[in-house]
């Protein structure tokens, strides 16, 4: 009896190690295959095979890594959900964190790429990844300076990786320097031989080609990029827009074949919206819209994609219809500011306002969402709003400063001298070893005739730090000539070389300044060309003292 127990525990043992031993075998199977689909751009079965793999082990870190990668390749912002999957399972490893903030800055989730860039450890923050992740974060704030800078770091970490050399090559390609952009160009077309560089390669090629309206070509390379077997629903756009401007016949039969793919599918349908939009094909974005499911127009991205549409048609009452249903998630903020926007046209002025306040309220603990909500409606001419708003961002200490740089802008663009010295008080609290930044304030502070002592003191210090940069030694001598001191200010300046004193922000002072000296002879000469600088109501006032005390003499 003893002994048939004993067989039978050992049997049953023995069935519960073998399944199981069975099951790792089949994962572990199924994972390499999946991969492997994957690098052949079979994503079909690469797809089948995780899913099957999600099946068996709901909680299959690889599974989701797999889908993850077809999400991304696909262009779908689900690459951020099945990454986040990975990092809530305990298993991300570095590379997983930095793909999760790679995808939040491609699909402008920036509480993600904060998120994971914070649990990066400091070792990672060396690779040559994480300075191309710095890289992709320039992109996305218009940075090309910081974008070339980081990009060039991970080229020179690892010169091996022909990625590097794509995306610098793409970058360069649209410099103002001709013979930069004509190297950048011809680095892409030699990258269009390589395998796993051609889509990419042909896309930049392609979209260069639509910017420069050479539209023949533009078409040719779309279609080029279209005969690809892993071209995904983005790459089909370019192929849209390449036969909208070329005027190709083709062009409807391809809109209608994408909109019948993209009208079961909610990422799709609101990219092909947003396309539409961009190319003045809103009022047929919103007859579209009627003909899809319930399901597709109240998922998360398709309203905000559809009221674009509406907003460029200035269809308020549907707008209104539209932001009162549909699933908008973490970006609910964005419904109350829609529906803020329709019941303010609409004369409605007390609810519009209950809609915005209840908006600022949802995003004032999340300044990202606050710089979001600020580009929206000063987009709409809400520029007080939007001013408001970037204020409220400033107070936060990592994204402060870009709130400030923002604001900076907005002010600067309207010459708004006042807001620009407020702007950069708050900014120097930031860095408060930044020399242009203290320059800034100096030069300011001295056109306001606010805080003089201050701001000459510090025009003194950054002139003898560096006494060859222009920009120090042309607020130093307006700091002279401040006092008085006309000959110190023109002899201050006039060490500079010949080529700084023509820029035209360093010419217009020293017109100025020779003016005050009783100069004529050069004074009319930096005067004018000085005009050529955008200038500031104050100093654009200095200009026309000096042109009149000219004509005086």
């Amino acid at each position: 009896m003893a002994w048939t127990v004993g067989v039978i525990v050992l049997l049953v043992a023995g069935g519960v190690l073998g399944h199981r031993s069975f099951r790792n075998w089949q994962q572990r199977r199924l994972v390499a295959q999946a991969n492997a689909f994957v690098n052949e751009g079979d994503y079909k079965h690469a797809s089948l095979n995780a899913r099957r793999l999600l099946q068996i082990n709901p909680e299959s870190v690889e599974a989701c890594r797999i889908m993850a990668r077809l999400a991304e390749k696909a262009g779908l912002r689900s690459a951020i959900e099945w990454r986040r999957r990975v990092m809530e399972l305990g298993a991300a490893a570095p590379g997983d964190l930095l793909a999760l903030a790679r995808d939040g800055v491609r699909f402008d989730e920036r509480a993600i790429t904060e998120l994971a860039i914070s649990r990066l450890p400091e070792s990672a923050k060396t690779t040559a990844e994480y300075h191309a992740l710095l890289a992709d974060i320039a992109f996305a704030k218009r940075d090309g300076v910081e974008m070339e800078r980081q990009l060039s770091e991970a080229h020179r970490i690892e010169a091996a990786n022909k990625d590097y050399t794509l995306r610098l090559a793409a970058l360069r390609m649209g410099s103002n320097d001709y013979a930069m952009s004509v190297r950048g160009k011809e680095t892409l077309v030699e990258l269009q031989s390589e395998p796993a560089l051609r889509r990419d390669a042909t896309r930049y090629l392609a979209e260069d080609a639509l910017r420069h309206f050479d539209f023949k070509e533009a078409l040719r390379l779309a279609r080029q990029l279209d005969g690809f077997p892993e071209k995904n629903f983005t790459d089909r756009l370019v192929l849209l827009a390449a036969m909208q401007a070329a005027s190709d016949p083709e062009f409807q039969p391809l809109l209608e074949e994408l909109q019948t793919v993209a009208a079961d599918d909610p990422e799709r349908a609101a990219a092909l919206m947003t396309w539409m939009n961009i190319h003045q094909m809103s009022t047929l974005t919103i007859a579209w819209s009627a003909k899809l499911s319930p399901s597709v127009i109240g998922s998360k991205l398709v309203p905000i994609a559809l009221s674009d549409a509406f907003v460029a048609v200035r269809d308020w009452s549907g707008l209104q219809r539209l932001v009162k249903s549909g699933n908008w998630g973490d970006l609910d903020f964005i419904r109350n500011a829609l529906s803020a926007r329709a019941l303010r046209e609409l004369g409605n002025e007390p609810d519009s306002a209950a809609q915005w306040n209840e908006a600022v309220k949802k995003v004032t603990a999340s300044p990202p969402y606050i710089l979001m909500l600020a580009e929206t409606v000063e987009k709409w001419g809400w520029r007080n709003e939007a001013i408001d708003l970037l204020w409220l961002a400033a107070k936060d200490p990592l994204k402060g400063d870009d709130a400030l740089i923002t604001l900076y802008r907005y002010f600067a663009q309207k010459g708004e001298t006042q807001n620009l010295y407020r702007v950069m008080l708050h900014r120097s609290e930031l860095h408060p070893d930044d020399r242009n930044i203290q320059n800034n304030i100096a030069q300011l502070s001295l056109l306001l005739n606010l805080n003089m002592d201050r701001g000459q003191k510090i025009a003194r210090e950054l002139f003898e730090k560096e006494p060859a940069n222009a920009a120090y030694v042309s607020t130093y001598a307006f700091a002279l000539y401040s006092q008085g001191d006309f000959k110190g200010a023109v002899k201050v300046l006039g060490a500079l070389t010949d080529a700084q004193l023509h820029q035209p922000d360093v010419a217009a002072y020293y017109g100025i300044i020779l003016a005050a000296a009783g100069d004529q002879a050069r004074a009319g000469e930096f005067l004018d060309l000085g005009e050529k600088a955008t200038l500031l109501p104050e100093e654009k006032a200095l200009l026309e003292k000096a042109r009149r005390s000219l004509a005086q003499r």
